[in-house]
């Protein structure tokens, strides 16, 4: 009987506290700049691209687009991203964990 109070007390709290799409579009757009400050030493190098430039285009990459779910005590978000990779974000209790999916070949 403590085990079902405690499983309806744990998903009553996870309900209240699934992040909003606005959590989940701001978690992803932090993944994706700092992934694209990781890769702008080379790329600038390479290319002359500057950082602001990167940035301003991974910001505005994922604002208004990808798909958000609502499960009740969790969320996900997934945006796609240049080339055959896609974001997926997850989110429970105020908490979002992003990463990069590489399309058929796993994930990284």
């Amino acid at each position: 009987m403590r085990l079902l109070l405690l499983l309806i007390l744990i998903g009553a709290v996870a309900y209240f506290t699934v992040p909003t799409r606005e959590t989940q579009e701001a978690a992803a757009r932090a993944f994706m700049e700092a992934e694209a400050q990781e890769q702008t030493g080379e790329v600038q190098a390479q290319t002359g691209i500057s950082l602001d430039s990167v940035v301003d285009f991974v910001t505005g990459f994922v604002a208004g687009q990808g798909r958000y779910e609502n499960y009740y005590v969790a969320s996900k978000f997934t945006a796609d991203m240049p080339g055959a990779a896609y974001l997926e974000c997850w989110g429970a209790f105020t908490q979002v964990q992003c990463r990069r999916v590489d399309r058929g070949a796993g994930q990284t």
